[in-house]
């Protein structure tokens, strides 16, 4: 079992000390991505301890074994098949729990064992070959699933984050991105980006060559987008609009750069953010709507924030790491407010 996935099953369990817990819920203030896992696995965990035979099965056992088999696609079929051919082995408490994951993930399709999972660490970009030969550019903080080989039909890859497709072309097998909120980026042979991070409130595909086809959740409908093109689908409407993007703005970051043009201060901090693995917080809304039009390349931060503070009245304060008494260190910190 993952030890993340163990640590929170001592916290729902109540198994850690006062300093234990304070650390892991200061984690958990910080962190989107630990907050949804804990969501999730409360939520199977509560489920179980419900169930008559709670006291005779090893839940933790069991979690490992669900999540070790089951990732998060979209459809049905497959998972009835996944549960008809383990149903032998595993014991009835487990299957019960496999369904009421189901419900959670009901738009998402199981892929058995064999994934490969790959995650560019905060401030990093990294490439993959994947096994057809496609190469894929992951941004900071950005994670692929694939499988060590793909199927005869179907290559399918699990997005969660930013990452550049270069699609090795194959007409009999389509290639499909999916993301965590369902939708589907699908080609044949061709480069694009896709943009999907679970804290942003929009997925965004923009095409670099070729073609693509962007599908929406629980829907027939789709969207075929051409050169220069950027699909951008609102989670919030659920609503898709097509329209003309920037290539050099959109897909930069996987050379190295980031590009800006007339780009708002909000959109510029979060992908600073992303960039150098800082928490930069904008204190006023006034703020918000500054625009700024640039090119960094080999820029530190230092640098970009001081270029910020003599192209606007504003003052930037960085706060450098601090450790606390569990020997942990906190995340450098950038505070931006107008100039007094």
């Amino acid at each position: 079992m993952k030890a993340q996935t163990r640590l929170i099953i001592d916290y729902l369990e109540g198994r850690l000390s006062a300093e234990e817990k304070k650390h892991f819920e200061q984690m958990l203030n910080n962190s989107a991505t630990l907050r949804k896992e804990v969501s999730e696995i409360r939520f199977v965990w509560e489920k179980t301890s419900e169930l008559a035979l709670h006291k005779q099965i090893n839940v933790s056992r069991n979690w490992e074994e669900i999540s070790r088999r089951i990732t998060l696609y979209k459809y049905k079929n497959n998972l009835w098949r996944f549960i008809r051919n383990t149903a032998a082995i595993l014991l009835l408490p487990v299957m019960i729990t496999t369904f009421i994951m189901y419900s959670i993930l009901k738009d998402r399709e199981s892929i058995l064992s064999g994934q490969l999972e790959l995650t560019s660490a905060y401030g990093l970009v990294s490439k993959v070959t994947l096994p057809d030969g496609s190469d894929v550019w992951l941004n900071s903080g950005s994670t692929i699933s694939y499988p060590q080989s793909f199927s005869t039909e179907t290559r399918k890859v699990l997005l969660s984050g930013e990452a550049y497709f270069k699609v090795k072309a194959d007409p009999s097998n389509r290639f499909e991105v999916l993301t965590e909120n369902g939708i589907v980026v699908s080609a044949y042979g061709t480069e694009f980006n896709v943009s999907a991070y679970d804290e942003d409130s929009t997925i965004e595909a923009t095409l670099a060559s070729g073609n693509i086809e962007v599908s929406l959740p629980e829907s027939s409908g789709s969207e075929i987008l051409s050169k220069g093109q950027q699909a951008i689908f609102d989670k919030k409407s659920n609503r898709l609009e097509i329209k003309d993007g920037n290539l050099a703005v959109k897909t930069s970051w996987k050379d190295g750069k980031m590009i800006f043009r007339r780009t708002k201060m909000t959109e510029i901090v979060k992908r600073l953010s992303r960039h150098f693995n800082v928490d930069i917080y904008l204190e006023g809304s006034e703020l918000y709507d500054y625009e700024y039009s640039a090119t960094f390349t080999t820029e530190t931060l230092n640098e970009i924030l001081y270029f910020l503070e003599k192209s606007a009245p504003i003052k930037c304060k960085i706060i450098e790491p601090s450790q606390s008494d569990d020997y942990t260190y906190s995340k450098r910190t950038v505070l931006i407010h107008l100039r007094e």
